[in-house]
């Protein structure tokens, strides 16, 4: 994945991550005729299309730079989008889109007369990755949110800090279980999914008996 994503919440679209990945564009309505700047070959265009904004609604348009790959596009960390003809348009009207990341394709993959050695590792990580139940720092991310800071006349700041502890206290039990889940990731590059079953068993397996040390003793 590029460092970088489109967050999309009530406040409208956020950049996260290296912003010096995606450049702004602008708001243009959907019934007008508009023209986008030239791009170059490793850059695309990535339109957010909210149909209720407005009488007819606007795409909010983005350019994201590939650096020099292939990408494709991935929302909500599952459903994959393909490029064309270096756009692509994605429907958040109805607020299912929470999230917009970057793919790279490998240059590697699309190459005549087969795949290379580290393409294919890179894309048995990806395999992992994606069917991974756990991924790192998901409750830290799950807990963070700084969106409420200025709302209901101070309350909102009470429940960020509320979220910001929880975040603190989740923070460890993230760098526990991604440390695990780097572990799963190697031998599951070796020994697919049944490696990974192995790792995470004996990690389960080790915190109930340490469990249970505490509970008798």
């Amino acid at each position: 994945m590029l460092p970088v994503a489109l967050t999309v919440g009530p406040d409208g679209v956020a950049v996260e991550g290296d912003t010096g990945v995606v450049t702004p564009i602008g708001e243009f309505s959907i019934g007008a005729q508009y023209s986008l700047p030239s791009r170059s070959k490793d850059e695309i265009y990535v339109l957010l299309r909210d149909q209720k904004k407005g009488k007819s609604g606007f795409d909010k348009v983005f350019r994201v730079r590939a650096v020099g790959d292939q990408l494709t596009v991935v929302v909500n960390g599952s459903s994959t989008i393909q490029v064309k003809d270096g756009q692509v348009l994605i429907d958040v009207t109805d607020g299912a889109v929470k999230k917009v990341q970057f793919k790279r394709v490998g240059q590697a993959a699309v190459k005549e007369g087969g795949d290379s050695y580290w393409s294919k590792v890179g894309a048995k990580w990806d395999k992992g990755w994606d069917s991974s139940l756990y991924k790192p720092f998901v409750f830290t991310r799950w807990a963070y949110d700084d969106s409420t800071i200025g709302k209901w006349c101070g309350l909102g700041f009470v429940w960020f800090l509320v979220r910001l502890a929880l975040t603190i206290v989740l923070l460890f039990v993230d760098l526990a279980l991604t440390s695990i889940f780097l572990v799963a990731q190697v031998a599951y590059l070796f020994w697919a999914g049944t490696g990974r079953n192995i790792v995470w068993g004996v990690a389960t397996l080790a915190v109930i008996i340490s469990g249970c040390r505490l509970m008798f003793y």
